[in-house]
């Protein structure tokens, strides 16, 4: 009986898009004992509006990873919850995606290409770095060394929102989260001092550190890291997934890689973007988001799909499900460049979606970019051209390709646009 459940376990984890398809026609919200499984578009955006009843689950194991205080997207709709999200408007600026970061970003991704010398494992190379980069000159946090940030952020992600994982997986995250609070603790004392003796920077911690002088409320030391430890743990390791998993599908797609190529040639990062979102609707980041049932609560009520879902149950809110719904998309197993952004949910719904979307929307479509401008894209031979995974987070992804272009697109760019329009 182990053997047959665990085959039907990696059945459908290998085909998550045809159970979910079967669900939604089924049994769209699905109860049982102490789990529900909620699938359809408009179900998945009403748990996601309910966070006084369907709350985030997550304050317990980020206790864990700051030793007693909670990031805000790990907080439900407290006094506390408004102060720490609204700080953190204040300095992460969404006026600072075009004035700062797709400018930072670019420039650091098509540093790393054109220095490439036709062959790119681009996780170790170019998915991981440029967010650690981003993050050591938009943040103000380099980390003890790009891969010690990236190995720390993706441990802590894996542990906080996936659930069941083995004991040395939660105790290596718990491990790093304990490295991580020592290094933002002594960066933190270290830019006071800088900054009390004249050195003061632009970035965020900087920022923090204004609030904190000018007597903010939710500004001490102890708060800016909590904030700058969520912060990391969610653009670092997922950027870098989100990348990966574009250029993976597109790859598998001729006609697709050569439009999001000309689009790239073009500089038109507005289509770029669409891009990103097609891709990852269909090759997508995860599952969904879990819940937890504060209360008991009926969803879609009134409708013939309601059910119960009573006080104490976890809940997979299945976004991923969602965005393959043919209630609310058209034609949803095509690939389509005019969906309505509304109808993506790749940074979730309502009070928790993501805190950084508007820089994802940026950082992954220029990283993404820089790559695709190169010619003749396409897989290393064999297994190394397959995206290889440890856990939940790509680490090796061989690339190989004629020679990279120049950043600014050239007459014979234009050209070769011209040519992929073609294919496209």
């Amino acid at each position: 009986m182990t053997d047959i459940s665990t085959r039907i376990k990696a059945w459908a984890a290998n085909n998550t898009p045809l159970v979910f398809a079967i669900l939604r026609t089924l049994k769209p919200n699905l109860v049982l004992k102490e789990f529900a499984l909620i699938t359809r578009f408009s179900d998945v955006q009403e748990a996601l509006s309910r966070p006084d009843v369907l709350a985030v689950s997550y304050a317990e194991k980020m206790g864990m990873i700051t030793n007693g205080g909670n990031f805000f997207l790990g907080m439900n709709d407290t006094p506390t919850y408004t102060r720490d999200v609204s700080n953190m408007r204040i300095v992460v600026r969404r006026d600072d995606v075009k004035q700062i970061v797709a400018p930072m970003v670019g420039k650091f991704a098509n540093e790393i290409v054109a220095k490439s010398n036709g062959k790119m494992e681009i996780v170790s190379e170019l998915t991981s770095v440029v967010p650690c980069l981003f993050s050591a000159g938009y943040l103000g946090v380099p980390g003890p060394s790009r891969e010690k940030l990236f190995e720390w952020t993706s441990s802590m992600f894996h542990y906080l929102f996936y659930p069941g994982n083995p004991k040395e997986v939660d105790d290596a995250a718990i491990s790093n989260g304990a490295k991580t609070r020592a290094y933002l603790d002594q960066l933190v004392a270290m830019r006071k001092q800088q900054a009390e003796s004249g050195d003061e920077k632009d970035d965020v911690i900087g920022r923090c550190l204004k609030l904190q002088k000018a007597g903010t409320p939710g500004m001490t030391d102890l708060d800016i890291r909590n904030n700058l430890i969520g912060i990391l743990i969610g653009l670092v390791p997922t950027t870098s997934k989100c990348a990966v998993l574009v250029l993976d599908y597109l790859l598998d797609h001729p006609e697709l890689l050569a439009g999001a190529q000309q689009a790239a040639l073009a500089d038109d990062d507005e289509t770029l973007r669409k891009y990103m979102l097609e891709a990852l609707r269909l090759n997508s980041f995860g599952a969904g988001v879990f819940r937890e049932a504060t209360a008991d609560y009926v969803i879609a009520s009134g409708s013939f799909r309601s059910k119960k879902i009573p006080k104490g149950s976890k809940i997979l809110v299945a976004t991923q499900s969602a965005m393959l719904d043919g209630r609310e998309l058209e034609n949803p197993k095509s690939f389509r460049l005019d969906r309505p952004d509304y109808q993506y949910m790749h940074f979730g719904f309502g009070m928790h979606t993501c805190f950084g979307q508007y820089i994802n929307m940026v950082q992954i479509p220029l990283i993404v970019k820089s790559i695709l401008r190169c010619r003749n894209l396409r897989r290393a031979a064999g297994d190394a051209g397959k995206v290889q995974y440890n856990q939940p987070f790509p680490v090796r992804f061989n690339l190989e390709f004629d020679a990279p272009r120049a950043a600014k697109t050239t007459p014979q760019d234009k050209a070769e646009a011209q040519r992929l329009s073609a294919i496209a």
